[in-house]
């Protein structure tokens, strides 16, 4: 977390905090959900959900991040990630909306949400920054 980049984190956590979500890993607990992304045993990245600090969550609604090392970026292992995690939020979650923000510049993954059929929401700024909102409700996901 400490070197992660600052695209990806916007704050690191208190070391409490942080050792709480490694505790929960794996399992879904208050809108929190952290999980590696594993190629042939080796960790490639991760994706999470969370609830944002100052910013309220409608019932139903996730928001997710993911960060992947840089060397396996553009492969498609985000685009498949990302897909696995918006499916089982629908089908195991309830989930009714699924969102992430994402820096203006992250050309990436911005290409990954359009891929996986999200669509832009809008923006927001947060953490002193401006981000672009991406989103998918679940009429979507089961039209796509």
């Amino acid at each position: 977390m400490v070197t992660a980049n600052p695209m990806a984190i916007a704050v690191l956590p208190d070391e409490a905090t942080f050792k709480a979500r490694l505790q929960r890993s794996g399992h879904l607990d208050d809108g929190w959900l952290d999980l590696a992304i594993d190629l042939g045993g080796v960790s490639i990245g991760r994706i999470q959900t969370f609830v944002p600090s100052g910013r309220q969550l409608s019932p139903g609604t996730f928001e997710v991040g993911i960060g992947l090392r840089e060397n396996v970026r553009g492969q498609g292992y985000g685009r498949e990630a990302l897909t696995l995690l918006t499916d089982w939020l629908f089908r195991q979650a309830a989930a009714d909306v699924v969102e992430a923000p994402t820096d203006p510049a992250n050309v990436a993954m911005r290409t990954v949400f359009h891929r996986v059929g999200w669509t832009l929401a809008g923006s927001l700024t947060e953490f002193g920054r401006e981000w672009v909102l991406y989103r998918i409700t679940r009429q979507e996901w089961a039209a796509r």
